[in-house]
């Protein structure tokens, strides 16, 4: 496992903020120097091969440069063209060759790197130098967890301080029981859960996480401080900089992860998701309106699947092809134009009731869009379609029907903030009606 924290350096003093503005200017330099001669001569942007082209030339043009700040630059030339090719591929960019402008000044070896705890001192040339760091409640955590810190150092001067990177490393045994597997559907505002054990379907779960309502009230606040005035106005800019959306939206991913990670751990399960890159999502966005684009561009699904694969679980990615128009309990496909109902559910939950507003009278309610879709005599609660089906295309099998009844299908409603069970619904189907316990 790998985690990257950011810490913030104390302020340097004149010589130390001058000696590492030079470094700064001499990789930024030599990095834009390395991207057009990769370009031009369509290197590959393997290490092995960029070290061979460029570091004896450079470390002759350079002789005063510690060697591991070359070695820094050409990875990062490599890693900056292998992002623009791929994206070109794409039809995504616009000019000739990418511009490396944000400087970040890259040590990949411990070699010219030191930590203690406290502090990062990393040779220069003109020696040594020192940066206190501001340490914080996580780095005591990894420095306490049996976390140890890995080759790769990354600083960005911002004024008179420094960003600092640290990238932390842990191996852990991760052990899945054969049959246990847990497949996720991520969807706008809710992650669906299907738990097996032993193959055999044993609950649906589905956490609320309300993101896609988040963008929206976001999104008309941004239109409302906006509304008449430039955005480079400075009161304009200062409300804008408060709005705390990518703040909301991290933690709530954060704790729906944290969630899954127990249950999975747990289980001993192997954790099932569907295949969502960055590709899929500008295919999506593809022919939309102009505020569907908006919702979908800052839905957080890639976010969530990149903070699971960095967990101590089994994660397989599996093609979401058809996944939401098979029936998984006997593999016929759906009939979409038998979309029964889509209402907004009132669910009480208890966990959200404060001492005083119990007294008082007033609650607070939790609301759930549930959607149905009808394929013959079954009703299907329609979240819980693709996690199903992500299951079969590991297992091989038809699921099983967990209720006595093939009217029914129970979905426990869980909020991820808390991670307990707020209510389960019941969804019934009689005579051509739905009621839900």
């Amino acid at each position: 496992m790998k985690r990257t924290v950011k810490l913030e350096g104390d302020f340097l003093n004149e010589w130390k903020y001058r000696v590492l503005k030079e470094v700064e200017e001499h990789q930024g330099k030599i990095v834009n120097e390395m991207i057009g001669v990769i370009l031009s001569k369509r290197l590959q942007t393997t290490r092995k091969k960029l070290h061979e082209r460029f570091y004896s030339d450079y470390k002759e043009k350079y002789p005063f440069l510690p060697s591991r700040v070359i070695e820094g630059s050409y990875i990062v030339a490599g890693r900056i063209v292998k992002s623009f090719r791929e994206r070109k591929k794409r039809g995504l960019t616009r000019k000739d060759k990418p511009e490396y402008k944000r400087v970040v000044i890259t040590i990949p070896n411990m070699v010219n790197w030191r930590f203690n705890k406290v502090s990062v001192t990393v040779l220069t040339h003109k020696g040594w130098v020192e940066i206190p760091l501001m340490v914080t409640r996580q780095l005591i955590r990894y420095l306490h967890e049996s976390w140890r810190v890995s080759q790769e150092l990354k600083l960005r001067l911002v004024g008179r301080k420094v960003l600092v990177w640290l990238t932390f490393e842990k191996e852990v045994e991760v052990e899945t029981k054969d049959g246990n597997h847990i497949s996720i559907d991520v969807n706008e505002n809710n992650v669906t859960l299907a738990v097996f054990e032993g193959f055999k379907l044993k609950e649906l779960r589905r956490y609320e996480t309300g993101l896609g309502r988040v963008v929206m009230n976001y999104s008309l606040r941004r239109e409302e401080i906006t509304k008449g005035h430039s955005t480079k106005d400075e009161l304009v800019k200062k409300k804008l900089r408060k709005l705390r959306e990518r703040e909301r939206k991290i933690d709530v991913l954060r704790k729906t992860v944290k969630r899954v990670v127990e249950l999975a751990r747990d289980l001993k399960a192997k954790v099932i998701v569907g295949k969502f890159s960055s590709r899929s999502k500008e295919k999506m966005e593809g022919n939309k309106t102009a505020k569907l684009r908006h919702r979908i561009h800052q839905w957080s699904v890639v976010k969530f699947l990149e903070m699971l694969k960095t967990q101590p679980i089994d994660v397989a990615e599996v093609s979401e092809s058809y996944t939401s128009s098979i029936n998984p309990f006997n593999g016929e496909k759906l009939k979409k134009r038998k979309q029964v109902v889509e209402k907004v559910i009132k669910v009480l939950n208890p966990y959200l009731m404060t001492g005083t507003a119990h007294e008082g009278g007033g609650v607070k309610v939790l609301k759930v869009n549930a959607r149905y879709l009808e394929s013959g005599e079954v009703l299907l609660e329609r979240d819980s379609i693709a996690p199903l089906n992500l299951a079969r295309k590991v297992d091989g099998r038809v699921v099983v029907f967990p209720s006595t009844s093939p009217n029914e299908l129970r979905v426990t409603l869980y909020d991820p903030l808390r991670g307990v069970p707020v209510v389960e619904l019941e969804v019934i189907k009689s005579k051509e009606k739905l009621r839900h316990g």
